[in-house]
């Protein structure tokens, strides 16, 4: 016996089948999801519908897609081929993991730690909070502080790359941010000294990897070498490149799950509208593909960044933009389960963007003959005193719905006094014939 129900926890929805000793839950956090429909793709059954990702993606509080528990076979496909991991798999309360499956997307985002100086850059460029930096030791967790001595602080503008430790080390330096930009990624514009929180400890000399720092004063001895670590989540990343290009040190790089092509279709581009709609650019709120182009004077991309999820194809009310797929790279597991053709099917499906074709029911031969008996249709022909009647009937209904309280009763829904109207007309009525006939 095969028992299934939905639970509903925070933004995740918790679809949940149990069968004898085995319990399967597939939860989908729909505020990861923005409704690319690589999932819609993937499913072998058509369990899952894509919903209106323009209204969504402009305010619309809802999820970008629908899940059919009950069709459902909970065979984890769509947990493995969901480039924003919007999706979770446990059996019997154990999460199981990608590599376990049969096929997931590749893609990996990697840090050369020789190269790595662990920087703030790719930490504030990230647009899916995936990559992490612990600053281990700041100029303020150091209790020793130059007294009396007087200095000064200078950056040589043409080393400095504003790469922003300094700033994170020392209060004394402060960067001035802006907002990354598919057209130019860099989080800063420029870095500040504020001399008058410095006590020329020369610290920060030390931790600039440019060596773009020079200060007069006292040296105080600490050890500042180990002093921050960038890391990355890459079940959070996106892909979308943007720590790669704003690495200055080539020290992070990311290889994409999907490779294809963005086009916009330019002779219907009249019809876009970027400050009444600009649904592609909220909706690719993971890779940050989209902008408005001041040259154009409406929406364009920086394919760089894209992963080909197609959320933005979707997200269009005039067709304007489409995505094609022209590989899906996977990690195989080797082993051979019976249902791996599903599996890679999913993948064929995906690249094509078409969905799984519904079973055929195939009906067998009955040789036996049945005898069927048709039912006997009698039409019932009215006499001329039954019309007569009906006819006085639809005369009397038409007087009384003419008159003004009966249709205002009827505009406010007043049913009860719509009856009691009726019913007080209709006497009337019936007395004033019968006065008329006597």
């Amino acid at each position: 016996m095969i028992e299934r129900d939905v639970e509903m926890e925070e933004n995740k929805f918790i679809f949940i089948q149990r069968a004898e000793d085995e319990e399967r839950r597939l939860i989908y956090d729909y505020k990861k999801c923005n409704g690319c429909g690589i999932c819609v793709y993937a499913c072998p059954i058509n369990a899952i519908e894509l919903g209106p990702v323009h209204d969504i993606a402009l305010g619309l509080e809802m999820p970008p897609i629908t899940l059919d528990h009950i069709k459902c076979s909970y065979c984890g496909i769509c947990y493995a081929f969901c480039p924003f991991n919007a999706f979770d798999f446990y059996i019997n309360e154990k999460r199981v993991e990608k590599q376990e499956l049969p096929l997931t997307l590749s893609g990996e985002t990697r840090i050369d730690r020789e190269k790595c100086v662990n920087c703030t850059l790719c930490f504030k460029v990230c647009p899916t909070n995936a990559i992490s930096l612990d600053f281990k030791i700041k100029r303020e967790d150091i209790p020793q502080r130059n007294e009396g001595v007087e200095g000064k602080v200078e950056i040589d503008r043409e080393k400095c790359n504003l790469c922003g430790i300094c700033a994170e080390f020392c209060e004394v330096f402060q960067m001035v941010e802006k907002e990354p930009h598919p057209e130019d990624v860099m989080p800063y514009e420029d870095i500040l000294i504020d001399e008058t929180k410095c006590d020329y400890c020369k610290l920060c000399e030390r931790v600039c990897p440019e060596e773009a720092i020079r200060v007069e004063g006292k040296l105080i001895e600490a050890d500042v070498s180990d002093y921050a670590f960038v890391d990355v989540n890459n079940e959070e990343c996106s892909r979308c490149s943007y720590c790669e290009e704003v690495c200055p040190y080539d020290a992070i790089t990311v290889s994409k799950p999907i490779y294809g092509e963005l086009y916009l279709y330019e002779p219907r581009m009249y019809r876009c509208d970027p400050v009444g709609c600009g649904a592609c650019i909220k909706v690719c709120k993971h890779n940050r593909v989209w902008y408005v182009s001041k040259d154009k004077g409406r929406v364009h991309y920086n394919e760089k960044f894209c992963n080909y999820c197609g959320a933005c194809e979707n997200s269009c009310p005039y067709d304007l933009i489409a995505v094609k797929r022209d590989a899906v790279f996977t990690i195989e597991n080797i082993k051979n389960e019976p249902w791996r053709e599903s599996w890679e099917e999913a993948v064929y499906r995906i690249t094509r963007k078409i969905r799984a074709e519904e079973p055929r029911v195939k009906f067998a031969k009955v040789s036996q003959k049945f005898e069927v008996k048709e039912e006997e249709f009698k039409v019932f022909k009215p006499t001329e005193d039954i019309l007569k009647k009906l006819e006085e009937k639809i005369s009397l209904a038409e007087k009384i719905l003419k008159r003004a309280a009966i249709r205002k009763a009827i505009e406010e829904e007043r049913f009860e006094d719509f009856a009691k109207l009726v019913k007080k007309y209709a006497s009337r009525e019936l007395e004033r014939k019968e006065e008329q006939e006597a």
